[in-house]
């Protein structure tokens, strides 16, 4: 049977829950205007996208964000090779701007988490020992369908995994989002994990999805 790929905007029965890896996250701070061709251009408005939708719901209290904390580390740096090493950035100010947009949107101030009614949009998930066990078992599953994945790859899912089985958060709900091919293509073959999109694909393109 296939998988519904298709997203609710506005779900009746709760929220999206939406769990991301470190270079969709970097591509909401970094503008494509300093991209140095267009196929990096595309890359960064078709991120663009999927974050103006979830933006918005998040924005209406239909959404949440989830990052695993190896993802948050590597967001940092996905932000710092930017400057340091591809030279999109001409400047360390330019930068540090992008790393201080980022530090806002997951850095909660005090106030906010001693609210009664506090509302928390980015939520960071740690490496839990649930997770860690998990990582094993999803490496040989991967690597049964011939996608080779790195450790923050794996380190997701299993929190996927994790947020299923222990938050009570139903599949249908929960949305993996990557720009990594292997992991894109892998989820499709374990039925357990919830859908992954990447936005830079054309049958992920935002337009195609949310309904």
């Amino acid at each position: 049977m296939a998988r519904v790929r298709k997203i609710e905007r506005n779900p009746k029965d709760g929220k999206n829950y939406f769990l991301v890896d470190a270079n969709f996250l970097a591509m909401k701070y970094i503008p494509s205007k300093i991209a140095p061709n267009s196929k990096e251009k595309n890359r960064i408005d078709k991120c663009m996208e999927w974050w103006n939708e979830i933006n918005s719901q998040l924005k209406n209290g239909k959404a949440r964000v989830y990052v695993p904390d190896i993802c948050i580390a590597e967001t940092f740096k996905v932000i710092a090779k930017k400057y340091y090493e591809d030279k999109w950035y001409k400047t360390s100010s330019a930068m540090n701007n992008a790393r201080r947009r980022f530090r806002r949107d997951i850095v909660n101030k005090p106030e906010t988490l001693r609210s009664a009614n506090r509302i928390i949009k980015f939520h960071d998930l740690p490496t839990s020992r649930d997770v860690i066990i998990s990582v094993d078992r999803f490496y040989r599953l991967f690597m049964k369908h011939k996608k080779k994945v790195q450790l923050p790859d794996l380190i997701i899912v299993a929190s996927a995994k994790y947020l299923i089985d222990f938050f009570d958060i139903q599949k249908s709900r929960l949305h993996i989002v990557t720009l990594d091919k292997a992991l894109w293509e892998g989820t499709k073959k374990i039925y357990e994990l919830p859908n992954a999109y990447d936005p830079v694909q054309p049958p992920d393109y935002k337009d195609r999805i949310f309904i």
